[in-house]
């Protein structure tokens, strides 16, 4: 298995490619001109971490290129993809809602799937920094999205932040890094 980054224009938000054989997917969606290269073989999904804008702008671009590929988000991921005030972009250049919400995939807390052939994903509810937080959990790897970026203090001044959730949430994921590999929404100070 591969995983990639791309350090996205928009913020330096992350994006990730995982591939493994002629398929991949993606976490999260910035800079697709950079993003696509990346990709090997079909790409089977993309999973969100959150639905701020930083985090989602290239998802329209991306829908255009392959208009079939799923998005895996919570219930209020959801809401993000397809409010402009929910995803912060009314306040940036050019805002964004979703162009093809039948694309979108709910997962429940604790819900797990196949990436690949013998190897699943989790995704994990990890509110606070955003109500739709989702840390996603495989077996040597953690997309952690803006809910714990290590060496950075998780940002709860937004408007539906919630400062005790995301202490909750970061607790919790630390105790699911058990020697994985963290992969969060921004660049590390610690990387």
């Amino acid at each position: 298995m591969i995983i990639s980054q791309v350090v996205n224009t928009v913020f330096n938000s992350c994006s990730y490619v995982i591939s493994r054989g002629d398929a991949s997917w993606m976490v999260d969606c910035g800079d697709v001109d950079r993003i696509v290269p990346l990709l090997h073989g079909r790409l089977q999904g993309v999973l969100l971490t959150h639905a701020h804008f930083d985090h989602i702008y290239g998802l329209n671009h991306l829908m255009a290129m392959f208009p079939d590929v799923p998005v895996f988000t919570n219930r209020d991921g959801r809401e993000g993809l397809l409010s402009d005030k929910l995803n912060f972009s009314r306040y940036h250049e050019k805002p964004f809602i979703l162009n093809s919400p039948g694309n979108i995939r709910l997962v429940e807390d604790g819900q797990s799937f196949d990436l690949f052939e013998n190897y699943s994903v989790k995704a994990i509810y990890t509110p606070g920094h955003s109500p739709g937080c989702v840390t996603w959990v495989t077996g040597d790897a953690i997309f952690t999205g803006d809910s714990y970026i290590p060496g950075v203090k998780t940002v709860t001044i937004l408007p539906h932040s919630d400062k005790e959730m995301a202490a909750s949430s970061e607790d919790l994921i630390r105790s699911m890094v058990n020697g994985r590999q963290v992969y969060p929404g921004h660049p590390s100070q610690l990387q």
